[in-house]
This record gives C-alpha cells, sequence and structure tokens, in this order.
C-alpha cells in the first residue's frame, strides 16, 4: 500500500486546484529522518478556565499584562483589575470612563503601570500600592497626547501620537511630568505613524506605508542637555509599513506585523535587525486580500512546546490565523466547530513568581466575556467544549486518468481518543465541495489503524479527516490503494 504522506504545509498557493489542504486546530511537526512519515500532526491546546470575573464585572477581556513584578492585570470591558489568582477575587484599579471599543494596552516602568486604550486618554498605577483598589489615576499632563499603545526602552516608555507621524516618550524612570520637548517625528517618508514598537535596543516605527528605525543615542552632545535622547538611524527606512495598530507583535527576538506599502498590503512581515522579509505566502494573503476589514487585525503570541505561535485575529472577517514560527506553517483556530474563530483575544504569560513556585500559566482573554483562561497542553477542550480538528490531503491524481480507492487507511494513533470516532470526507471536485463524513473507529486499539474501504472512482480526490474527540492524537498521513483506470 503506497504511503500518502503529508508532507507540505496547509494554505501554501492560491488556489485549491494546487493546494487544497486545510489544517485546522492542529499543530505540525517535522519527524526525525527515520519516523515511517516525514511530520507529524499534534492537538492545538486547549483553555482552561483560570477564573470567570462575572457578574462583578462584564464585557470581554480587552488587555492582559504581566507586570515586572509578576503581578498580573486585566482589562475587563472598562475596569482594570489586578488578578489574584487561586478564585480570590480581583482588586479593581480603577474604571475607564468610557469603553473605546479598542484593545488596552499596559506597560510599566519598574514603578508604574500605564495604560491606553486607542483615545486621548492615559492612566497610570504605582506597582508598589496595587494591592489597594481604586489606586489607578488619570495622566493629565499637557504633553501626553493617548496612544494605541505604550512600549518600553532604556527606562522609557514610548507612544504614538494617534493620527500623527509624531513619537514621544516619558523622561527616564518616570510618568509625569512629561517632557514637552520629548518627542520626534517619523521623517523618513511622509506617512503618518500607526504603531511603535520597541525591540532590542531600537525603536521600530511603522507608518502606514513605510517603517523607521530609531536609537538611544544618549542624547545630541550638540543639543542643550535634557534634549530628546532617541535618534533615527542612518539608512534603516524600510518600504513596508503597517494596515493594522494592533497587528505588532515581540515574537521570536523578532518583530512581526501585518504590512502595508504605497503598492499593497497584506502581507505578514518579520523584522529583525535592521531588515524585514515576508513570511506569509500567496495562499493566505489571498484569502485576507478578500477580507472587507483588515485593519481591525489583532495580533497576538505565545509559547508552548517550543513552538512560538503569532496569532493573527481578523475581527470583521472571523478567522483566527496561527503562523508557527518554529516551523514557518500555517494553521486556523476555530471555537465550537470550525467556522467560528476561536475566543483568544489577548494574552500573557504569567511566569515564575519567587516565594510560590514554577507555578506559570500562558494567559488567554475571552473576546465572549469577563473570562481569563490559561493556555493548556493538556485540555482538548475549550473550556468544556469540543475542539474540532481537521486536516486535508494533497490532491491524489494519475495523470488525469481515473482511480479506483479500494482503501484508505490513516496512520493516525487514537489509543487516547474519547470518543474514538473519526471522519474521513472526500472531494472529487479538486477540494471544491466535500460529500458526507463516514465515521470509523477502532475502540482504541494501540496498533489499530482506521480504514475505509470501496470509496469510488475519481480523477482528482482531495481526502479529509476530522474529529473532535478529547485526548492526545497523532495523525501523520495515510495509506492508500488505488488501482489506476486506462481513461
Amino acid at each position: 500500500m503506497p504511503q500518502f504522506p503529508l508532507t507540505s504545509g496547509a494554505y501554501e498557493a492560491r488556489g485549491v486546484i494546487a493546494n487544497a489542504q486545510q489544517c485546522i486546530n492542529l499543530v505540525p511537526e517535522p519527524n526525525p529522518k527515520d519516523a515511517p512519515f516525514p511530520m507529524s500532526h499534534y492537538p492545538a491546546p486547549g483553555l482552561t478556565l483560570l477564573q470567570d470575573f462575572s457578574p462583578s464585572y462584564s464585557g470581554f477581556v480587552r488587555g492582559l499584562y504581566v507586570a515586572s513584578n509578576n503581578q498580573p492585570f486585566a482589562a475587563i470591558g472598562q475596569s482594570i483589575v489586578r488578578i489574584l489568582g487561586g478564585g480570590q477575587a480581583p482588586i479593581l484599579q480603577g474604571t475607564l470612563p468610557t469603553n473605546s471599543g479598542y484593545p488596552v494596552s499596559m506597560c510599566d516602568n519598574g514603578t508604574t503601570l500605564v495604560i491606553v486604550d486607542g483615545t486621548a486618554g492615559g492612566w497610570q498605577v504605582p506597582l508598589a500600592g496595587s494591592g489597594t483598589a481604586n489606586g489607578m489615576t488619570d495622566i493629565i499632563d499637557p504633553a501626553f497626547y493617548g496612544s494605541t499603545a505604550v512600549d518600553f526602552i532604556d527606562t522609557f516608555l514610548v507612544f504614538n501620537w494617534i493620527g500623527t507621524p509624531t513619537f514621544y516618550t516619558t523622561t527616564s524612570n518616570a510618568v509625569e511630568p512629561f517632557n514637552p520637548d520629548y518627542f520626534a517625528e517619523k521623517i523618513g517618508w511622509n506617512d503618518y505613524l500607526v504603531a511603535a514598537r520597541c525591540l532590542h535596543d531600537n525603536i521600530w516605527l511603522l507608518g502606514s506605508q513605510t517603517t523607521e528605525i530609531w536609537f538611544n543615542s544618549g542624547g545630541d552632545p550638540s543639543l542643550p542637555a535634557g534634549s530628546f535622547p532617541f535618534q533615527r538611524m542612518p539608512n534603516s527606512i524600510l518600504q513596508q509599513g503597517c494596515v493594522a495598530p494592533y497587528s505588532p507583535i515581540i515574537a521570536d527576538n523578532a518583530i512581526y506585523w501585518l504590512s502595508q506599502d504605497r503598492w499593497g498590503r497584506n502581507m505578514l512581515m518579520r523584522g529583525e535587525g535592521y531588515a524585514a522579509k515576508r513570511v506569509s505566502n500567496f495562499a493566505v494573503e489571498n484569502e485576507w486580500s478578500a477580507y472587507q476589514v483588515v485593519s481591525d487585525c489583532l495580533g497576538m503570541v505565545f509559547q508552548y512546546g517550543g513552538h512560538e505561535t503569532i496569532g493573527l485575529y481578523f475581527q470583521n472577517a472571523k478567522t483566527w490565523w496561527v503562523y508557527d514560527a518554529s516551523t514557518g506553517q500555517f494553521h486556523k483556530r476555530t471555537y465550537n466547530g470550525v467556522t467560528e474563530p476561536w475566543i483568544a483575544y489577548c494574552t500573557a504569560f504569567w511566569g515564575y513568581e519567587p516565594g510560590v513556585g514554577e507555578a506559570a500559566a500562558l494567559l488567554v482573554g475571552s473576546r465572549l466575556g469577563p473570562q481569563v483562561f490559561q493556555l493548556d497542553r493538556y485540555n482538548y477542550t475549550d473550556d468544556g467544549i469540543p475542539i474540532t480538528r481537521q486536516r486535508s490531503w494533497p490532491h491524489a491524481v494519475n495523470d488525469g486518468k481515473r482511480q479506483l480507492y479500494t482503501r484508505f487507511s490513516a496512520a493516525f494513533d487514537g489509543s487516547a481518543l474519547s470518543p474514538d470516532s473519526v471522519g474521513l470526507d472526500w472531494s472529487d471536485d479538486g477540494g471544491h465541495t466535500f460529500g458526507a463524513s463516514v465515521p470509523q473507529t477502532v475502540n482504541n486499539a494501540t496498533n489499530g489503524q482506521y480504514q475505509w474501504r470501496r470509496l469510488g472512482y475519481a480523477r482528482d480526490r482531495v481526502f479529509r479527516l476530522t474529529w473532535s474527540g478529547q485526548g492526545e492524537t497523532t495523525l501523520l498521513g495515510a495509506w492508500v490503494d488505488a488501482i489506476p483506470s486506462g481513461t
């Protein structure tokens, strides 16, 4: 029986006639050379409820942040709370005056937490006082202009002035008062500044059409003392801007963002050093270009089991994409089936806590309500909701001639799957439409093969497996018996 491996990734060609492979809620990993198949597919991690903040708090989780002192904070609707864990009631830090409808960004300088929400407003919380309720105060300095996000570099907090080419910072190791001279314009091109992110010792200024990189020069000696300490890196203008202000994230020692330039948009870029490269492909870019709105794309990141995972949630298009920086593969995350996007809206890592131990959690904020989950490698549901997993094969063809398929055997370990049921469906029109799924079981036999027989004729067939049971599984590929026809 010939092997039918899953050698290439899903979503790698624009037309389904070239690549009809789908990968939903599965994480591909390359196998060692002595494995029977070149690639394995493992279950994407599920969600375990860390804390439900209803009915005391309403709205969904608009932001998560773990401060430098390992205190986790969440923006739930208009409320900013400090999470205590262990089922304890959170400590309300304060309430935002409105729900801007945008994500909430938080960052601290070691002593003070700063919060922005995409408006002209800004707020601060002294970390030493976060154990007491209602310690949040407004930033009222006239040299503060709001921002879509806040970041940190070299003792300075960094902001973008929305709708302008300008970015600005706090003074060193302080929030207020702001120095009205601590601002500068993105000057390499005449576009507005969309986002500012800090990577290594640089500030990446992502405009609507170009990007430029600034560094801390320690101040120009020719200027008066106290002058703005940042300068543009020479020869650092990149011809890729940003279309979605909330897409840029720092991961894998690099910056990722959804791009836009003077000629087009919708490439996922990876910036490192003083250069950027495209990491998306024609297939995913073609699908993104069909979305009516892409400026609402949210970037997220989490790491587990060596997989540096970049998440892109397109809110209007209701699609949740994953780019695995460790393998270069794309897959999709869905919720309660295969059509609704995953419920993650924001993420943060709550790591080692001195005096407590190695209790760590990858926090996931829900887009559906005031719940914070833990990304759980050993939970095969999303807080009790079954996760549907799906993978399709490459086209099975024989020089345009028909083939009679007598057997399809999945190289699939379902010995821990519950319920032990895997469905096979297939397309005979090049991957455009699929028939009814045919279930199969092996009763959790450790050496069992999920087999389907008498599968009919086809000139161009695409096979697809779907399952939603709990438990660890491994999908390698398949063995297929096919008898060529003369026509």
